[in-house]
């Protein structure tokens, strides 16, 4: 598997589409909101997301992308949280990292992760898959109805079994959800989070510019 269906740039592009349009309009009053992400507030998670986009684009880059050795018997270091606009740094690091991702699609190029070869792609792929769902995070922090628009979350979720193929340390158990769930609360429920939170009486419809599908034009074929 040297080239995940529909193109790693495409979902990327997707997933750091929707991601950002949740986060627009954030205000500094927010970062102290709790997230589903436990024991993480909304500046945590953002820190998180930020140092994530820098891990994937140096590792995409460089060829080489580290991991530190999971012991569940370990607490999880919260991330530290950089001095200046939150918002502004997480869209700098998707720039950089689109940019990497674009620069990584030749097929047959591969990245070392651990001690492991993995190709370009699916290592790209994989960071779509956290981008998108911390983006719903986000959205769910903020207490607003805004899910993954049903194009990108169909395609992360048919590559999910492929690209999780451990969540320990990395997501929480699958939530089950009905049936005729859309595909955005069938991604983030596979990926440990209840597509019911916030309650819906909750819920107000978060205006932005993402589009329809969070794919880029040309892109929505198969």
């Amino acid at each position: 598997m040297t080239d995940p269906p529909y193109g790693a740039v495409v979902l990327v592009a997707g997933a750091i589409r929707y991601a950002l349009g949740v986060c627009a309009s954030l205000t500094p009053g927010e970062m102290s909101r709790p997230t589903p992400c436990t024991q993480w507030d909304l500046g945590t998670l953002l820190a998180h997301l930020s140092e994530s986009m820098a891990d994937l684009e140096a590792g995409l880059r460089t060829g080489q992308l580290g991991l530190a050795p999971a012991d569940p018997r370990d607490p999880i270091e919260p991330p530290q949280t950089a001095p200046g606009d939150p918002v502004e740094i997480l869209r700098d690091r998707a720039a950089e990292l689109l940019c990497a991702t674009y620069c990584s699609g030749t097929p047959g190029q591969f990245v070392t992760v651990g001690a492991l070869p993995v190709p370009a792609g699916v290592v790209a792929c994989t960071g779509a898959v956290e981008i998108a769902v911390h983006g719903w995070d986000v959205a769910a922090a903020r207490g607003c109805y805004c899910p993954i628009p049903a194009s990108l979350a169909t395609r992360l979720l048919g590559l999910c079994p492929l690209l999780i193929a451990g969540r320990e340390g990395l997501f929480a158990v699958p939530v089950e959800v009905p049936g005729q769930a859309s595909p955005g609360d069938k991604l983030v429920g596979f990926l440990g989070r209840s597509p019911e939170h916030p309650r819906p009486a909750e819920r107000w419809l978060l205006t932005s510019s993402i589009s329809a599908s969070s794919l880029p034009d040309g892109a929505k074929g198969g």
